[in-house]
Formats: C-alpha cells, structure tokens, sequence
C-alpha cells in the first residue's frame, strides 16, 4: 500500500470529523478532497448533511433554575441536621443537669463532656458521612467545624456560662 492509499484511507476516516481536527490535518485532507473523486463526493455529502440539520440558537443568558422541590426538600434535609444536633446536646443537657446538683459544677460537667463522647460523637460520626454523601463540600467543612467545636469546647463554653 503507497503513501496515496494510506492518505485516501485515513481522508476517508477524517472526513465526517473534518471540523474538528487540526489546521494541518485539515489541510492535508481537503487538499487530498480536491484530488479524489471518492472523497470529494463524501465530504459535498456530509457537507449537504449538515446543511438539512437545523441548527437551534441558543440563548447563553438563560439560567437554569434547580427543580424547586429538590431544593425544598435539599433545605429540609440540612435543616434536619442541624435539628438531630440540637436535640442530642439538648438531651445531653438535660440529662447532665437533671441527674446532678448545682452544687457539683465539676461532676456535671465531666458527665455533659461524658456524654458529648457516648452519644453526640457517634451521632456526628453519622451526620458528617451522611453530609459528605449528599451535600457539597462546603456544607461539609461547616458541619466538621461545628462537631469539633462542640466535641472539644461546648464544655469550657458550658463552665463560662454557669
């Protein structure tokens, strides 16, 4: 096989992707098109096809507006979040409060810091993994900041204010 057949061949190939090839490439196959019958009779058919194809005239200024329920329910799910979180430190709370004198400050505090540890810490572990799979990563370094905060320091800020 000569280099022409090589040539024809591959024009054959480069033909309905002729647009989007190189400028060189694109040289050597319309060049090879103005030789050959064959070719020249593919490229004036793709040609006439893509003429018939209407082409539709797309706006660049639309925006496209998430499905509104999506982001309801999108709303509510980081809403219940944040609500899961409320309801175990407000446990947590209650229960350190309830089973403890005021007058123990240090032992109702070790068991809200105990607490924190056996039931919100778990829950977090869940929530951050579930935030991960179903929100973007903002969301998810806010939710780790807030875990860690109140893992770490809701004691000391718990002691501040009793």
């Amino acid at each position: 096989m000569d280099d022409q057949e090589k040539i024809h061949l591959l024009s054959q190939e480069l033909i309905p992707i002729i647009d989007d090839l190189d400028e060189e490439t694109k040289q050597i196959v319309l060049e090879h098109i103005e030789e050959c019958d064959k070719c020249k009779k593919l490229y004036s058919e793709m040609v006439d096809m893509d003429k018939e194809i209407p082409e539709h005239a797309y706006d660049e200024d639309v925006e496209i507006k998430p499905l509104k329920k999506l982001v309801q329910f999108n709303t509510g799910l980081k809403l219940l979040l944040i609500a899961v979180r409320i309801i175990i430190l407000f446990y947590i709370s209650y229960s350190s409060f309830r089973f403890h004198d005021l007058e123990s400050l240090d032992q109702m505090i070790a068991a809200f810091q105990g607490g924190i540890l056996l039931f919100y810490f778990p829950a977090a572990v869940f929530l951050l993994v579930f935030t991960f799979t179903f929100f973007n990563k903002k969301w998810l370094w806010i939710s780790l900041t807030a875990d860690i905060i109140i893992i770490f320091l809701f004691g000391n800020i718990l002691q501040s204010f009793i």
